[in-house]
């Protein structure tokens, strides 16, 4: 029944090729996306972030699609097989056209199983929907490269057809990725529509705006691609049947079939180039759900498709919070966390890409509002990068020292500690890496310890670098109110910590 279904196509080897398609999205799958794992808040598991990954994790799918294409067509219906060769007789479209239909339709479900563990394990945790347009923008791919090699493998009727079909991918994927720079988002704006339309043709290219969240593939540009796909199919068949026709010994017959080809579907291709859509769509304006830190004037606000990194970034400021002790930042404005660039504006006339619900929510929030990157550094999230630029804002906003204002500036001159304004500021330079240290370090990953910050040296600044983070914790809660005052000698710090040590 399978080799009727798959003929003229070897059940064997399209067995061996189909698993080899499927190994490398599969395995991508299991690693980037926590597959097994009895915990997955490690993970940014995000609908955008799904989409994004289908879109390129074909890299080696194509190569091993062309080079499946290649080796059909060579054990298939090339001039020198004694399998099906053209003078067998028979009509050529459906010699030619049925093999390439089966095989490009075996090479897009390769990919599409490949990436199902991914997609499950998202909607798992997101309760989206299935990424239907992502997923066929990625199945494209190697649809149209079995094409090309099984044209490739007509072509040149032999096993040295494999040579070009793996080269040729690889030129095109990784050539395309390396060269093909993207277009960083810049400014405080960015348009709704995004993506150059190179990358609907391109099997693989970097459009620039990253993971962001509400991020969803243009319908359109679906549509343009497997258009793209028809047409490579159609001239992949009419090269075989050239070379059924032309067929003789020498090479002079190949420039038509080869002509063919690559000249049409690179035509076709550069017209989409010039005028085809846009590959991605940003989210539609929005109302933000956003949650507080119980004590502390702090928020963190997400797009509603974003619960990974408001979950993961609630656990962040919730461990930032505990080294303030309650009503200690009574007096400060606070802090909302935007994350993200789906909150980046489309327009000059617009503060945040949200609805006027969302903006009134925002309002009412009160404080600093940040954006932290999330996804693509942008001019808007790349001050806020690293979760250290984002506790230095938070020592700034809730710990006033400013008694201490000149020796935190002199922190990196200061030999010693000598008086209460260089313990605090010696203190305070380091607090925010401290900050992000304890973070990670309730997350599960390893803290580095002691991370000395300024360039005093003694028995005060030795104890407050060697304290581990968890001392540090606890002595920074024990004596916030005397270092905003400067009242902290370093004989109180060596009191304090040396009876530790």
């Amino acid at each position: 029944m399978m080799a009727r279904l798959l003929n003229p196509l070897s059940p064997v080897s399209s067995l061996v090729f189909f698993l080899s398609m499927m190994a490398y999205p599969a395995a991508l799958s299991v690693r980037n996306y926590g597959v097994g794992q009895s915990d997955a808040s490690p993970w940014a598991l995000t609908d955008a972030a799904l989409q994004f990954d289908l879109t390129w994790m074909h890299l080696v799918t194509d190569v091993i699609a062309c080079m499946f294409g290649a080796w059909s067509a060579w054990k298939a219906c090339s001039p020198r097989s004694m399998v099906a060769p053209p003078w067998i007789g028979g009509p050529s479209v459906r010699r030619y056209g049925v093999p390439v239909l089966k095989g490009t339709a075996l090479s897009s479900l390769a990919y599409a199983a490949g990436c199902l563990p991914a997609i499950v394990q998202t909607l798992r945790f997101t309760g989206g929907s299935v990424p239907v347009g992502a997923l066929l923008m990625g199945m494209a791919v190697p649809a149209a490269m079995f094409a090309l090699g099984y044209a490739l493998g007509a072509i040149m009727g032999s096993r040295w057809s494999l040579v070009p079909a793996t080269l040729l991918p690889a030129a095109l994927c990784w050539g395309s990725l390396v060269l093909l720079m993207p277009r960083i988002p810049k400014g405080d704006v960015f348009p709704r529509a995004w993506g150059s339309p190179l990358a609907v043709v391109m099997p693989m290219m970097d459009t620039g705006i990253g993971a962001e969240p509400g991020l969803s593939i243009n319908l359109s540009a679906v549509t343009v691609r497997w258009i793209l796909v028809a047409v490579v199919l159609a001239a992949s068949t009419a090269a075989c049947m050239l070379t059924a026709h032309q067929w003789q010994p020498g090479l002079s017959w190949m420039v038509a079939p080869l002509a063919v080809l690559l000249l049409v579907p690179t035509a076709a291709g550069g017209l989409v180039a010039m005028s085809g859509p846009a590959e991605w769509r940003r989210s539609a304006p929005f109302t933000p759900v956003c949650k507080s830190i119980d004590g502390v004037p702090l928020s963190v606000c997400s797009h509603p498709d974003d619960g990974a990194h408001l979950r993961r970034y609630m656990r962040y400021m919730r461990s930032v919070a505990s080294w303030f002790p309650k009503d200690s930042v009574e007096g400060s404005s606070g802090l909302v966390l935007l994350l993200g660039n789906a909150f980046t504006p489309t327009s000059h006339g617009q503060a945040w890409n949200l609805t006027g619900q969302g903006l009134a929510e925002l309002e009412h929030l009160g404080g600093k509002k940040i954006q932290i990157m999330t996804d693509t550094v942008t001019e808007r999230t790349g001050r806020y990068s690293d979760l250290a630029d984002v506790t230095q804002v938070i020592v700034k906003e809730f710990v006033h020292a400013d008694c201490a204002a000149t020796a935190l500036k002199n922190v990196y001159k200061q030999r010693t500690l000598d008086d209460g304004a260089s313990v605090s500021a010696f203190v305070l330079e380091q607090l925010p890496q401290r900050m992000r240290e304890t973070v990670y370090e309730s997350m599960g990953s390893r803290g580095s310890g002691a991370s000395g910050m300024g360039s005093a040296r003694g028995p005060a600044a030795d104890l407050l670098n060697d304290a581990t983070n968890e001392e540090f914790h606890a002595y920074v809660r024990r004596n916030l109110s005397g270092l905003e005052r400067c009242a902290i000698t370093p004989s109180d710090v060596i009191n304090d910590l040396g009876k530790n040590h």
